[in-house]
C-alpha cells in the first residue's frame, strides 16, 4: 500500500519547465518552498528534469556539478541577422559536452516578424557543436556530445548545421560558404564529405535527444506538423515538405538512414543529417536525461514525488517528463502528486487515477496570476495540496 502524503518525510521534487513562465530549476525551488511550508520536518530533494528539449542545458548544469558553462558567437536562426552568443557546457572530469539547439536556433531567438522557416537555418547549431567538440578534446577524455533538440525555429533538415561543420552541399547557388536555410532544401543535388571532417568526428559519440517521435516527412513530419508553428504559410509548408522528401531520400540512398524513424522530424529534421554525416544516434530525450541525473534511484529513495509541467493532459504520458516520472514511480510503488499550470478538462480517468493528488496553478490562484506569478503559484499550490491531504 502506498503511504499517505501526510506520512511522507522524504519528498522528491522533479518538475519539467513551465514553458515561457518558469525554468525547471526555478519550479523545483518554488515547489520545495511549498513542501517546507506544509511539512516543515520533511526531507526535500530537488531533481529538475527535461525531455530533451528546451531547458536541458540548465537541468543538467544544476544536477551535474562537473559541467562548466561556456559560450561562443554563432549565426542565429536567421543568418541574415547579426550573430548571437550561444551556450554549451563541458565536464571538467569527463569528455561530456552538452549543447541545446534552442540556444542557437530556437524560435524564442526570433522576433515574430522574422519567423519564417524558409529563411531560417541551423548553421549556428553546427558552429556550436564544433565549439563543444574542441572544448571536449581539451579534457583528454573520450568525447561524448549530447545535443538537446526542441524549441527550434527551423525546418531545414539540418542542412545549415552540416554545411557549417564542413560538409560540401552541391546545388544551392550563390556563395558556397553562406549559411543555408530551409528554402535551400529544394535545390540540393548532392553532398561531399571532406576527409578532414570525418577524422575530426571519428571518435566522437554524438547523441541527439529528441523530445518528439515524429518522422521526417509526411502528415506527421517536420514541415506539416511543426512548420505552421514556426511561421510557415500553407504554400511554404508544401515547399518545405518537398525539400525534406528530396533531402531525406538523398541521405537514405547515400548513408542508409531511415527518414521514417521516430524522432527524425524533431527540430526541423536536423537529427537525420547528423546521423548521416556524423553517425549520431537519435534517442528519446527524457530517458537519457533521467539516466544522467539518477532519477530511478532518487524515486526509489523517496516517500512521495511531486512533479509539474505547463499543462497536464493526455499528451503528458507520451514521452514527456510527467509520463516518465509516473512510470518509474509506479514500478516502485511511490505516490506522485502533480502541480501543473493547468489541467485538461476532462482529464481521462485512467490518467487522473495514477496521481495521489493534482492541484493546478490555475485552480489555486487563477489563470492570470498563474501566468504572471508562476513561482508564487507553485509554492501555494504545493502547500495547499499537501495540507488538503
Amino acid at each position: 500500500m502506498r503511504p499517505r502524503i501526510a506520512a511522507s518525510r522524504r519528498i522528491l521534487v522533479c518538475p519539467d519547465a513551465l514553458k515561457e513562465t518558469a525554468s525547471a530549476r526555478d519550479a523545483a525551488d518554488a515547489i520545495a518552498k511549498g513542501v517546507r511550508e506544509a511539512l516543515p520536518d520533511a526531507e526535500v530533494r530537488c531533481v529538475p528534469l527535461a525531455d530533451g528539449g528546451e531547458g536541458t542545458l540548465d537541468v543538467l548544469g544544476s544536477t551535474r556539478h562537473d559541467l562548466v558553462a561556456s559560450s561562443g558567437r554563432v549565426p542565429g536562426p536567421r543568418p541574415d541577422r547579426p550573430e548571437i552568443d550561444a551556450r554549451f557546457a563541458v565536464s571538467t572530469t569527463t569528455g561530456l559536452a552538452v549543447v541545446e539547439l534552442a540556444d542557437a536556433a530556437g524560435l524564442a531567438r526570433l522576433a515574430v516578424e522574422d519567423r519564417d522557416p524558409e529563411r531560417t537555418g541551423t548553421a549556428g547549431v553546427g558552429r556550436l557543436l564544433d565549439l563543444a567538440r574542441r572544448a571536449a578534446v581539451d579534457t583528454g577524455h573520450p568525447i561524448e556530445i549530447v545535443l538537446a533538440l526542441g524549441g527550434s525555429g527551423t525546418v531545414d533538415g539540418g542542412l545549415g548545421a552540416v554545411r557549417a561543420l564542413g560538409v560540401e552541399i552541391i546545388g544551392p547557388g550563390g556563395d558556397s560558404t553562406r549559411p543555408l536555410v530551409g528554402a535551400d532544401l529544394a535545390s540540393v543535388r548532392g553532398v561531399r564529405i571532406p576527409a578532414a571532417l570525418r577524422e575530426r568526428w571519428a571518435e566522437v559519440r554524438l547523441r541527439v535527444l529528441a523530445d518528439v517521435r515524429n518522422p521526417l516527412t509526411g502528415p506527421l513530419g517536420a514541415a506539416r506538423v511543426f512548420g505552421p508553428q514556426k511561421g510557415a504559410t500553407p504554400a511554404a509548408v508544401d515547399r518545405l515538405e518537398s525539400g525534406l522528401v528530396r533531402w531525406g531520400g538523398l541521405l537514405a540512398e547515400r548513408f542508409g538512414v531511415d527518414p521514417t524513424a521516430p524522432g527524425t522530424g524533431a527540430a526541423g529534421g536536423i537529427g537525420i543529417a547528423l546521423a548521416a554525416f556524423l553517425g549520431a544516434t537519435i534517442e528519446p530525450g527524457f530517458e537519457v536525461i533521467a539516466a544522467m541525473v539518477g532519477l530511478d534511484q532518487a524515486i526509489a529513495e523517496s516517500d512521495l514525488v511531486i512533479t509539474s509541467e505547463g499543462r497536464l493532459d493526455r499528451q503528458s504520458v507520451m514521452g514527456k517528463v510527467i509520463g516518465g516520472v509516473l512510470d518509474r514511480a509506479d514500478r516502485v510503488g511511490v505516490p506522485v502528486m502533480a502541480v501543473p499550470g493547468s489541467v485538461e478538462d476532462p482529464l481521462p480517468d485512467d490518467l487522473r487515477g495514477r496521481f495521489t493528488a493534482i492541484r493546478s496553478l490555475e485552480e489555486t490562484v487563477g489563470p492570470v496570476a498563474a501566468r504572471c506569478r508562476p513561482l508564487e503559484a507553485l509554492r501555494q499550490a504545493t502547500a495547499t495540496a499537501l495540507r488538503d491531504r
